[in-house]
């Protein structure tokens, strides 16, 4: 996995020069040193995050990584949750050893990560992509590692996501499942692997996944197909529809794919 100063620092571009006069500052370039700010970063590190450990240990869903199928607790994106605790204590730089030996002892030979799917006595992989989250819990996952890469460098959290991408370009990639997943989030995850790792590949699946929303793969079911934006293709789309959540997401990784790749039809 490649790792560089950069990482840190001038990864994120969020627009390109001839449309845009603000960037970010790198995490190098900034040091909250008092006031508010540092006062709710330290009660982050020192109370907020154990609470939210310990509350996830409760619910048992870290419990679920290494939980027999029937003693699963928890919605099928509950894995999604340990993800967000894990991301927020990578940039922490705290605590998440633990819970990251926990997930990892549960990923497959090839990458696949997911306690509601794909074991014995549960549904199969990939087989209720309208309402499972498997794509969406990846997301958080990705996310964890990529803030591990940019505080770290590289660890072991970074590798699981990066094994669970990789798993991903080659269950959905070009020749792979035709389908995209009920809850956007993914697609501004693979953005930020790209960013982070500079592989290229995590990019393209970000905008494959894009385009292949709005072309009716999702069941028409409940809700309509405009409640997981499956209705119209973004390149269409004159107003975003449906569930707010979802359609902020894919807003939020549409964006990201046209500024790594100057496709202005996405904006």
């Amino acid at each position: 996995m490649k790792s560089t100063s950069k990482a840190n620092t001038d990864l994120v571009v969020p627009v390109a020069p001839s449309r845009g006069r603000l960037r970010p500052l790198g995490l190098d370039e900034v040091r909250i040193t008092g006031g508010f700010w540092a006062r709710r970063r330290e009660v982050n590190a020192t109370a907020t995050l154990d609470h939210c450990r310990d509350w996830m240990e409760r619910v048992g869903w870290t419990g679920n990584f290494g939980a027999p199928v029937e003693q699963r607790r928890g919605r099928e994106f509950a894995d999604s949750d340990v993800y967000k605790l894990l991301e927020a204590m990578a940039w922490a730089g705290t605590g998440f050893d633990t819970v990251t030996e926990a997930i990892a002892s549960a990923q497959e030979p090839d990458g696949y990560l997911n306690t509601a799917f794909g074991r014995p006595g549960q549904q199969p992989r990939y087989s209720d992509l309208e309402w499972g989250h498997e794509l969406y819990c990846y997301g958080h996952l990705i996310q964890a590692g990529v803030a591990q890469i940019r505080t770290r460098g590289e660890g072991e959290l970074a590798k699981i996501a990066q094994r669970a991408a990789d798993h991903v370009c080659a269950a959905f990639g070009p020749g792979g499942i035709d389908g995209v997943c009920g809850h956007p989030e993914i697609e501004t995850a693979l953005v930020e692997l790209a960013r982070a790792t500079g592989e290229q590949r995590y990019l393209d699946l970000a905008a494959l996944f894009i385009d292949r929303r709005g072309r009716g793969t999702l069941a028409d079911g409940e809700f309509g197909r405009a409640y997981y934006q499956d209705d119209l293709p973004i390149r269409q789309a004159t107003v975003l529809r449906g569930h707010a959540v979802r359609v902020l997401y894919l807003a939020a990784g549409a964006v990201d794919v046209a500024v790594e790749t100057g496709d202005e039809d996405l904006l």
